[in-house]
């Protein structure tokens, strides 16, 4: 009997020493971030059949066990993708907001600024002082021009940046996570699969929500311990032990635009467009949907602005009665053309702006969008508007150059698009023709704002006259006997009737299809930057609190309470006592028995 109650006792001991290292490596891990209380979990041993019944053999420690709960493990997770990627997608679209809305550099101010001095001129076109503050306007309309598309640059190096810091994070957690899965199968093999490594699993828990903040992902549990887990729209980060790899590939036409890819054994794949989720995606989509689009738009504004004031300065003339020149030093063959890199023809095109004094109604077409031209037979070409994919058929007709053809417009599936929107394109195949398929990206108002300057520096240059002679009654030109327009000779210093035109230009509904004035195009640009941002910062708030909500679900189930545990070493020191004084009492009566014995 005394052998029996003392191994119950000591059964006892055991139970209640490993609760007490249970709750006590609660304590110590409170504060460790991803932890889930553990519980001992006790049972009891199978019991003896003697004569007198089924004896009792005392407790036995069956299983340390985790709190742990899989839906709310994934809720967190889908919680901490869509927080990551509105946080990130607001973080970045109010440096934007911010810049576009800002006085000191932003660009209306400097509009306005600079058509109150055309006006000044038109209303004192011989005055130096006029003119010279009109040159100063337009330098300084110049610079916030090529300012603000500098800040874009940067933003855009920014992204590619947090691009590449993201992809190394995924990639490291990746690893970390393939070494865990071997580290858990090995462990799960190791007890038959009937205990699991808690420690380990949490662990991988809190790696996988880690990377729920950087992209979407799903979590699919494997019978030997393992998980596959699969990102964006499904594809395999790890699978068992083995982690793939995500790198940056360079877009085939701009090498300044980074490209998710994905390395496999058949080589490099790019995957950026089922990348969802995370701040990955969220950077991704603040560089599609605001950053390009913003500075596309800032460069449809400047470029429609000097292709209109050059225009106007290049028939007026100036105040010693010359052919006036282009005020900012904006050609038109900023155009640029980057040929795809699978091409395997030799054409060379180039695309420059029209000329507004050959096709007036250039600046009213010009568009924001990126271009892409292909080739598709004889002198068939189409011309892709890629922000909504419009398709615009082309023809090459001969240029009176050899072996150089202008492409013209044909019709395009938007019954809006009637014409070429805003810039010409050439052929050139004196070096080898195009092959069906070769395909060229334009970018016309990119970087157009990066390129505005003050093309000269002389006052006098200023075009603000015309050379027509106009009846001050009617306001037409004076005719000579051969019915043509008299031309003034020489100096005209009172002369403001170009001046006049150009300031009007303030007012004219030029941009946007003939809908929106220098003025209102910039201000739809601030007010739809500002819009994206405010519900970016709403959808963040929201975000944030369901993050903060799954976040104390999975606390309320796996969290440590110390007052709980607390509580736990009460009890467990009593029944560890307790049992010990079991141990006491069979010691006492197995002494006795011996004395009785002696």
């Amino acid at each position: 009997m005394a052998g029996g109650i003392l191994g119950i006792a000591t059964s006892g001991l055991l139970a209640f020493q490993r609760s007490l290292e249970t709750t006590s490596h609660n304590i110590a891990n409170v504060n460790t971030e991803g932890y889930s209380r553990q519980r001992t979990e006790l049972s009891t041993k199978p019991a003896v059949f003697e004569g007198s019944g089924y004896l009792g053999q005392g407790v036995k420690v069956s299983n340390i066990t985790r709190s742990y709960d899989q839906f709310i493990s994934s809720q967190l997770r889908t919680s901490s993708t869509a927080s990551g990627e509105a946080e990130q997608f607001y973080r970045l679209s109010v440096q934007v907001d911010g810049l576009l809305a800002d006085n000191s550099v932003g660009i209306a101010p400097a509009i306005k600024s600079f058509f109150n001095t055309v006006n000044e001129v038109a209303d004192d076109p011989s005055s130096i002082p006029a003119r010279q503050v009109m040159l100063s306007e337009a330098e300084l309309l110049g610079q916030r021009f090529n300012t603000m598309s500098a800040r874009f640059e940067e933003l855009n190096s920014q992204v590619n940046t947090d691009i590449n810091v993201h992809l190394n994070e995924i990639n490291t957690l990746g690893t970390a996570l393939a070494d865990l899965n071997n580290r858990i199968a090995a462990d799960v093999g190791r007890a038959s699969g009937k205990q699991q490594p808690n420690d380990l699993l949490d662990e991988r828990e809190r790696l996988l929500t880690k990377l729920a903040e950087l992209v979407s992902v799903a979590v699919v549990p494997q019978e030997n311990g393992m998980t596959s887990i699969f990102i964006g729209k499904g594809m395999p980060l790890v699978l068992d032990g083995v982690s793939s790899k995500l790198t940056t590939i360079n877009d085939d036409y701009d090498p300044t635009f980074l490209r998710i890819g994905y390395e496999s054994g058949s080589g490099t794949s790019d995957i950026s467009d089922q990348i969802t989720g995370g701040k990955l995606a969220g950077t991704l989509r603040f560089r599609d949907e605001i950053l390009d689009p913003a500075q596309q738009k800032l460069g449809q504004i400047a470029a429609g602005l000097t292709m209109e004031m050059n225009a106007l300065q290049e028939t007026g003339f100036d105040l010693d009665g010359s052919q006036g020149e282009a005020l900012f030093s904006f050609k038109g063959d900023e155009v640029p053309v980057t040929a795809n890199l699978a091409n395997t023809g030799n054409a060379l095109v180039t695309a420059r702006f029209q000329d507004l004094n050959v096709t007036p109604d250039a600046a009213k077409h010009l568009d924001f969008s990126d271009f892409r031209l292909e080739f598709v037979s004889g002198s068939d070409y189409t011309l892709t508007r890629l922000r909504d994919n419009q398709v615009i058929s082309l023809t090459a007709v001969a240029s009176g150059t050899p072996n150089v053809s202008n492409l013209t417009f044909v019709s395009a599936t938007d019954p809006k698009i009637t014409a070429l929107p805003g810039f010409e394109i050439s052929i050139d195949t004196s070096v080898g023709g195009a092959v069906a398929g070769d395909q060229f990206l334009t970018r016309p108002t990119y970087q157009a704002a990066k390129k505005i300057g003050v093309n000269f520096d002389d006052p006098r240059k200023i075009a603000a006259a015309t050379n027509v002679e106009v009846d001050p009654v009617t306001g037409k030109p004076v005719l000579d006997s051969s019915g043509n327009a008299i031309i003034i000779k020489g100096s005209m210093p009172g002369d403001n009737r170009n001046a006049l035109l150009m300031a009007q230009l303030e007012n004219k509904l030029g941009l946007l299809g003939g809908n929106a004035s220098f003025h209102n195009a910039y201000s739809q640009l601030v007010a739809g930057v500002g819009s994206l941002t405010r519900s970016g910062e709403l959808s963040a708030t929201a975000q944030k609190t369901l993050l903060t909500r799954a976040q104390e679900a999975k606390e309320n189930v796996a969290g440590v309470n110390l007052d709980e545990e607390a509580a736990n070493l009460v009890i467990f020191q009593q029944s560890y006592q307790a049992a010990a004084q079991v141990v006491s009492t069979a010691n006492n009566m197995f002494d006795t028995l011996i004395g009785a014995l002696r």
